[in-house]
């Protein structure tokens, strides 16, 4: 199983951001924070030409499950997925929650890590 889940889209990287973000709402997701890495590698006078921008994305009940279940397990949270350009086209990608939750040793957080990438990949495929 690969680690990502990435596919193309047509849209602007700020529209691909926009319509990701209201997406999410209907699965129970939110967008925690958004990370621009060509400006913030700018700022530190590094170029870097082409848009990259991470988005750190959480359900806040899922998460204190995960929490609640092992708290050494909050370093995979939040999710993320990165919506970029590569040689002129635009992706999304995701990080596959269950490949991060493969390190649980617990059955009821890897069922809970295909509930959530499902959810995730289905989002992503609707914003394309």
């Amino acid at each position: 199983m690969n680690f990502t889940h990435t596919v193309k889209t047509k849209k602007s990287i700020d529209n691909t951001i926009t319509d990701l973000s209201e997406n999410l709402k209907e699965i129970g997701f939110g967008v925690l924070e958004t990370l621009d890495f060509k400006k913030i590698l700018s700022e530190k006078g590094l170029e870097f030409t082409d848009e990259y921008k991470l988005m750190e994305v959480c359900n806040p009940h899922l998460a204190k499950q995960v929490l609640e279940a092992n708290p050494d397990l909050g370093l995979l949270l939040p999710c993320t997925i990165a919506v970029y350009q590569k040689n002129n086209e635009n992706f999304i990608s995701l990080a596959r929650p269950t490949s991060l939750l493969s390190m649980a040793s617990d059955e009821n957080l890897k069922i809970s890590g295909e509930d959530i990438e499902d959810g995730l990949i289905k989002v992503i495929e609707n914003t394309k």
